[in-house]
């Protein structure tokens, strides 16, 4: 990538860490700081981890300024501290950034993979897609199709094939773009929720996250909360950050 798209990304993650919580993410991570240590109450988990998260965002605002004027040198370093914190993913992905681009430090892709790894670990998507690329193409890493299918599995196939067959299904239902066929919705509709499982079964985040949504709502299922929960609670414990803010409704809407 060249060297001005890179410092395009890392501009972009400075200025959507002012806005957001966390970026969009999934992976299992054992070494987390954040771990569903009392499933029987996914709700209390869920306010540490956006507490934890808030914090987050305000110890590294400092990082996002330098960033923002071009300080890459000061702000490498503090990068690294914060990213000691292996829930700090933007620290660790921005780290991933400057290495691949030479922003502030020497140029190195093996480092910078190994930022990026860190990252995709703890669900960072852009994070996963650079990994899964990485292990195709033999960036920073030795080339391995298997990893890099995984990674493509955790960071691209939720949002670009499941979800396009679940609004395949939808366009099909309403009939609206194309004719209304109830068969054709069905069949959609039905991959797309035998795919999510199949990918939660491999601990993939977004997958739990959208199996909560379609149980909460009932999309192509019974609509079932404590399902929702559960779902929600394994995206949680696999580093899918919405999933602490659908527990946290939940409880909410429970009390």
């Amino acid at each position: 990538m060249m060297r001005q798209p890179i410092l395009q990304f890392i501009l972009a993650s400075a200025a959507l860490l002012t806005l957001s919580l966390f970026a969009d993410a999934a992976q299992a991570d054992n070494t987390s700081t954040i771990a569903m240590s009392n499933p029987a109450n996914p709700g209390a988990v869920a306010d540490a981890y956006l507490s934890h998260a808030r914090a987050i965002r305000k110890a590294d605002a400092p990082i996002v300024h330098l960033l923002n004027h071009s300080a890459y040198t000061q702000a490498v370093p503090l990068l690294k501290k914060a990213a000691a914190d292996k829930d700090d993913f933007w620290a660790a992905d921005t780290l991933g950034h400057l290495y691949q681009a030479g922003l502030g430090v020497s140029a190195n892709s093996q480092t910078a993979f190994h930022w990026y790894l860190q990252a995709a670990e703890a669900g960072d998507r852009f994070a996963q897609r650079q990994v899964a690329n990485a292990y195709l193409n033999g960036w920073g890493v030795t080339r391995n199709p298997q990893r890099a299918a995984f990674w493509f599995r955790q960071g691209l196939m939720v949002p670009q094939v499941v979800n396009a067959d679940f609004w395949l299904g939808k366009t099909y239902a309403a009939g609206k773009l194309m004719p209304k066929n109830p068969t054709k919705a069905a069949w959609y509709e039905g991959r797309s929720l035998a795919l999510l499982k199949q990918l939660d079964a491999e601990h993939v985040g977004a997958a739990a996250y959208d199996l909560g949504i379609a149980y909460l709502y009932g999309h192509g299922v019974h609509a079932n909360r404590a399902l929702a929960a559960r779902y929600f609670a394994h995206a949680l414990a696999w580093h899918y950050p919405p999933a602490a803010a659908a527990l946290q409704h939940l409880e909410e809407k429970n009390t």
